[in-house]
Order: structure tokens, then sequence, then C-alpha cells
């Protein structure tokens, strides 16, 4: 870009902004004398402050236009509820804020093509915001609740990919697959952070994790969700269990006195043989 375009280009900036904020003076004295007109001749009594003592305008749909006569905001009822919609200098819904159908109020912002790219409001009794990419495809979306507060984020087909919250005292990172199934998770909380891998059923599978005491802890889980094998380090001592019908089989242990161990196990947890 020559050094001639940036000032040219500032200029037609300048100019632009110039024009917007002289029709943001104009609207706002134009609604600031509507509303005191409206003040002035709907009062019937000084004592009495009850909105229903003002006198009203009863119409379907009030617009306002720039000097030029273009349509810049539009005021009535559309799909099933109140809207206040603006408009640009091309006449392109830009923003609208109103209730849905749902009576929630909602806050929508439209890019230059006139498609809804952000929404702010009230989603099924609860605070949220949806943005969404030019085809109007949902792509990321905040919500908070009472229990728990999450930003997701979804490809191109509105499946959620990606998960970031916190739900009570944990916090949790979910990656799903192109089904939106979770197929790894990553938490913490009080009692530890663990990594977790689950299978295309949504069954955990194998599992890292470090223990409420800084122990760390690597296991490995069947189709059922039952433990297979764990490797682990409690009380300093590292230790390998085999897992057979979701119990302990064979253990192999490292106390610290540097003396290994290996125990087998029958039913009920009996002890078949040991090292000595």
């Amino acid at each position: 870009m020559s050094q001639i375009e940036i000032p040219d280009a500032m200029e037609r900036r300048v100019k632009r902004l110039e024009r917007e904020a002289r029709f943001f003076r104009w609207a706002t004295g134009v609604l600031g004398a509507f509303c005191l007109m409206a003040v002035v001749m709907g009062l019937e009594s000084a004592d009495d402050k009850s909105i229903g003592r003002f006198r009203q305008i009863d119409t379907g749909h009030l617009v306002i236009r720039d000097p030029d006569g273009q349509m810049r905001a539009w005021l009535g009822l559309a799909e099933g509820g109140p809207r206040l919609i603006f408009f640009d200098q091309q006449g392109q819904q830009r923003m609208g804020v109103g209730m849905t159908r749902q009576g929630e109020p909602a806050l929508g912002i439209f890019d230059p093509g006139q498609n809804e790219r952000a929404v702010f409001g009230y989603m099924e009794g609860w605070p949220g915001i949806v943005f969404r990419d030019a085809q109007g495809k949902k792509r990321t979306a905040l919500f908070c609740r009472d229990e728990w507060s999450s930003l997701f984020f979804y490809d191109r087909r509105e499946t959620k990919r990606t998960g970031i919250g916190l739900y009570g005292e944990a916090a949790a990172l979910n990656l799903s697959d192109d089904r939106g199934k979770d197929r790894v998770g990553l938490t913490t909380d009080r009692k530890g952070s663990s990594l977790s891998f689950f299978d295309v059923g949504g069954q955990k599978r194998a599992g890292l994790g470090i223990l409420r005491e800084d122990e760390p802890a690597l296991g490995f889980f069947n189709h059922e969700g039952e433990n297979q094998v764990a490797l682990s380090v409690l009380s300093q001592e590292p230790s390998l269990n085999l897992y057979g019908t979701n119990r302990v089989e064979v253990a192999i242990t490292v106390p610290v006195t540097n003396a290994p161990r290996i125990e087998v196990f029958g039913a009920e947890h009996k002890l078949l043989w040991k090292t000595l």
C-alpha cells in the first residue's frame, strides 16, 4: 500500500464516523424530545406517578428515519413479541432487542449480510451468549446456571466438540468426537486432578491422576468401567495391581525397605501365595 492511499483511507473513515456521529446526535435528540413530550402531555396529576396515568401512542409500529429518508430504527411486534430493530445506512438489519416467542429477553447482532452472528439473553430460563458463523451455524456458546457455567465450541455441523466449565467446585475440560460424544476429560477439585479417556460408548477406559494426598495413579478399565490395571504410588510405595472380577488378583509392591513383594489372591480376596 502506497503512502498516498493511507491518508485517503483515513479521511474516508473519519468522514464516515462524522456522519454516524451526526445521525446519533439527531436520533438522540428526537428520542429525547419524544420522551419529554410524552411525560409533559401525559401526566394528569402531579401526585399520581402511576405509568397508567400517562397518555399512550396506540400504533402497530414506529419508524425512525435519517435525514436521507432511510429507515434506521423500527419498533413494533415481530415473531410473537415486541422488537426494537436498528438498521445501517444501507438499510440492512444490524441489531435487534426484544422478547422471544418463549417470552425471554434477547439481543441479536447481525453482520452486513443480515446474518445473525451473536445472541445475548435468556435461554431456557438461564443467561447465555451464542455466537454463529456466516451460515448461521452455532459455533460458540456460553451459559451460566445455578450449579455450573460452561463455554462450548461447536463444529460446522453444530456438533459440540469442546467444553470448558465449572460444576460446583470442580473445573473441567471435555473433548468430544464428531458425534458429540465425550472422549477426553480433564477435571480438578479438592480431591485431586485427573485425565480420563472414554470409548465410543462413553465408558471410561483409562485414567491418569493425582489424588488428594498428591499421589499419582494410572488406571485401565474394561467395557463395564471396572478396574483392570492400576499403577500407583501410595505412601511412597510404588505398586501394580491386576484385577479379575473387579477385585485385586495380583499385587506387586516395592516397600520403602526396597524388598519387592508379590501377592496372589483368590476368591473373597483370600491370599494364595506371596513372596518371602
